[in-house]
């Protein structure tokens, strides 16, 4: 009896992690969009920096004061320059087009759009010799590719510099993963001291650029509009944090598939709530286009567990960032979120979810 009752907790505290998690990164979504389009703060960079800067302040208060968890990475100069700052590089490019599509294109195609992701991600892969093509992986390439293309074609606000934003955001985001994978592999970090490493580098990367690229519209527009609503930027940036550690709750409580399947429902809500919140249009021939996607990514995953594994290095087998499909969650998660990639990996061997990097 008491087994029995430690497992209907168990399902419980699972079911509330996922709900949690789903509201969450939901949530920011939809407030990134809400700042951008309907506040008229139109600086993503600016907006992404906010978010990378509370997530640096939040995981060295959790980890180098609070001690939540022991350190076991010594974050010297060199690795500072030789590791993380590549990889914030990437990851600064990710957040600032993720965003920067906010302001042309809606939350809906956004969330279609981000079916490419494993197409690129696979394919930079096999460029850089991490990952190899087999036919289940390309058919159900094909078929993403396909509802993508479906998608796009009947979008009726097509805006070719807010599709051009997404592939730049998805194409930094398999640029970060093979970093991951060729410069922290053997180390295994945890969440936050992923967060720790690559936050700080990516806050620092966004900065530069808002100085470069937004400085004067942030002096004459955006510092005013924060001052007046500092409580809407404050949720903005401390929700992209909250997100990140609720990923690491999920994945504890059940398992890395359940966790794509979660994503996967999540992404509908995200697609069918952006049309009353933000009048977004979806015609009929998107909504075959992004199931047809969606079927694809289903297949992608089935081959992905079943694939012989490829024997390259795993970055971060400690944390939840990391391989192929690392991309696919950052984009729903990162790109949006002003956080760093917050995805896991498959064990194929174990047919575990080990948390991955970055």
């Amino acid at each position: 009896r008491a087994s029995g009752t430690m497992a209907e907790f168990s399902v419980i505290h699972a079911m509330a992690a996922c709900l949690a998690w789903s509201v969450a990164s939901s949530g920011i979504i939809f407030l990134n969009k809400y700042i951008m389009a309907v506040e008229g703060f139109r600086f993503p960079m600016a907006l992404s920096c906010l978010g990378m800067t509370t997530s640096s302040i939040c995981s060295y208060v959790a980890i180098v004061h609070l001690k939540v968890i022991p350190r076991t990475v010594d974050i010297t100069l060199r690795f500072w320059i030789t590791r993380a700052l590549p990889i914030g590089v990437f990851g600064a490019l990710t957040l600032y087009f993720g965003n920067l599509a906010y302001l042309y294109i809606s939350v809906s195609y956004i969330q279609m759009l981000k079916g490419m992701t494993p197409i690129i991600t696979l394919s930079v892969g096999v460029l850089f010799g991490i990952d190899a093509f087999t036919m289940p992986l390309c058919t159900s390439l094909a078929i993403i590719a396909l509802g993508v293309a479906l998608s796009s074609w009947a979008e009726a606000a097509f805006v070719l510099v807010g599709f051009l934003s997404m592939l730049a955001a998805e194409a930094a985001e398999a640029g970060k993963v093979v970093l991951m994978q060729k410069l922290m592999a053997g180390h295994k970090l945890h969440v936050l001291e992923g967060l720790l490493c690559f936050s700080p580098p990516c806050a620092l990367s966004l900065f530069i650029g808002v100085l470069l690229l937004e400085a004067e519209g942030m002096w004459e527009v955006g510092l005013p509009k924060m001052a007046a609503t500092p409580m809407l930027y404050l949720c903005q940036g401390c929700m992209g944090f909250v997100v990140n550690l609720l990923i690491l709750l999920v994945i504890k409580t059940t398992s890395s598939v359940t966790f794509k399947v979660v994503s996967m429902m999540k992404n509908v809500a995200v697609v069918v709530g952006s049309v009353p919140l933000f009048g977004n249009e979806i015609t009929a021939m998107q909504g075959l286009g992004y199931a047809l996607s969606m079927c694809g990514f289903a297949i992608y995953q089935w081959a992905r567990q079943n694939q012989a594994p490829v024997t390259t290095p795993k970055a971060y087998e400690g944390s939840p960032h990391g391989s192929e499909e690392t991309a696919q969650l950052a984009a729903e998660d990162d790109g949006d979120d002003s956080i760093p990639s917050a995805g896991f990996e498959l064990d194929r061997k174990s047919r575990r979810g080990t948390l991955g990097a970055v």
